[in-house]
């Protein structure tokens, strides 16, 4: 057998014993490697972070993010975020780290906001070179250009970012580089639904990619994120009362862009589309309702590690468990005294946020097949 048949049997096996729920080692983590960030958005206060006392400092040393990997070679799938990751001048070495590590590794997924288009090119051209995990990057882009630049505040954002994507196609295939649009209610005066500026940003994209003579994107590769708060993460909580920022008009009209998303036809067929179709269906269900018919896997198959070392249930909930500081650079230690502590129940009961992040949502659907199959069925 295969190394890579071999990882993806493992992976297999955890994630049915994850849906029996055994309670096992994590198979994804959710990093955030560094708070550096240059764009300046709006509906985001990560970029803050530098100009608060002491905000970049204590962050993980790479000898320490070393220690780390080898204190957790279980895992399989790991997101490593931001900020913006590759400001990170090690950020190479924090990914060859886990690759040497963790001998079953498959998947290493990062974001990016494309800004700086050569430094971002050599990330992935070193990265694929020496680690043998399917690399899969996801440039975000909120808008068409006007609109884009100004939520994320740097001044030709837009024409940066489809630069990268440009760049980037060169070395991924569609299914590893993605466009990753967060339906944020900041539309100020564009006048426009949210459905008109997905379609407005897609033709725009593809306006600017022909400019520079580079094949379309298809709406496969275009993914919608619905927004969410997190005074630990995004340090957005604040936000919430901003340009009707998750009220029951804003998520009426994040639904009707999500069904435009569903109806828009694909190139081909993958896994990962058929995941996308799970995850629209049941971002439906979320937007309606607040919650899913799938349990999230928070604490069961995942875990979030924050830049200082603080682990967490996920991206969402602030609810800090321990520090990898402290327990040898284990994570498994502190996740276990969590379930003790019935921090797990909770999540299974719903007495967490709730929400519907692709972090939580993805592995959450592979843990849950008869109630992942019946959202594919019922489409989205």
């Amino acid at each position: 057998m295969s190394t890579a048949l071999y990882s993806w049997s493992r992976l297999g096996l955890r994630t049915a014993a994850a849906a029996a729920g055994v309670e096992g080692p994590p198979t994804k983590l959710v990093f955030v490697v560094t708070k550096r960030c240059h764009s300046r958005c709006v509906y985001c206060d990560i970029w803050k972070v530098k100009d608060t006392p002491g905000g970049l400092d204590d962050e993980l040393t790479l000898a320490e993010i070393r220690s780390l990997a080898a204190a957790n070679p279980f895992l399989q799938w790991i997101d490593f975020t931001g900020g913006e990751p590759t400001d990170r001048p090690d950020f190479v070495e924090v990914v060859q780290a886990f690759a040497a590590a963790c001998p079953d590794l498959l998947l290493v997924h990062f974001p990016t906001n494309g800004i700086a288009t050569k430094r971002i090119d050599q990330v992935v051209a070193q990265l694929q070179a020496t680690v043998r995990a399917r690399l899969v990057v996801t440039v975000s882009i909120d808008g068409p250009p006007e609109l884009n630049d100004r939520l994320r505040g740097i001044r030709n954002d837009f024409a940066h970012a489809v630069d990268t994507l440009a760049a980037l196609r060169r070395r991924l295939g569609p299914d590893q580089l993605f466009v990753g649009m967060t339906l944020h209610g900041h539309k100020g005066s564009c006048g426009l639904t949210t459905s008109e500026l997905v379609e407005q940003t897609f033709a725009a994209i593809n306006d600017a990619l022909a400019v520079r003579e580079e094949p379309p994107i298809g709406w496969g590769s275009f993914h919608l994120n619905i927004p969410h708060l997190s005074q630990h993460y995004y340090g957005n909580s604040a936000s919430e009362a901003k340009d009707g920022f998750g009220g029951p008009a804003h998520r009426a009209e994040v639904a009707a862009a999500l069904r435009l998303a569903a109806s828009k036809p694909k190139a081909g067929y993958s896994g990962m589309r058929a995941i996308e179709r799970i995850y629209r269906s049941e971002a439906l269900r979320y937007l309606a309702t607040g919650k899913t018919h799938i349990t999230c896997s928070a604490l069961l198959s995942t875990a979030y590690l924050s830049e200082k070392g603080a682990v967490y249930p996920c991206t969402i909930w602030d609810r800090p468990l321990g520090n990898v500081r402290q327990s040898g650079f284990a994570l498994l230690p502190i996740i276990e005294a969590a379930r003790r502590e019935g921090v797990r129940q909770a999540v299974i009961e719903g007495r967490c946020p709730n929400c519907w992040t692709p972090c939580e949502a993805y592995p959450a659907i592979g843990a849950s097949p008869l109630r992942s199959l019946a959202a594919f069925v019922r489409g989205g």
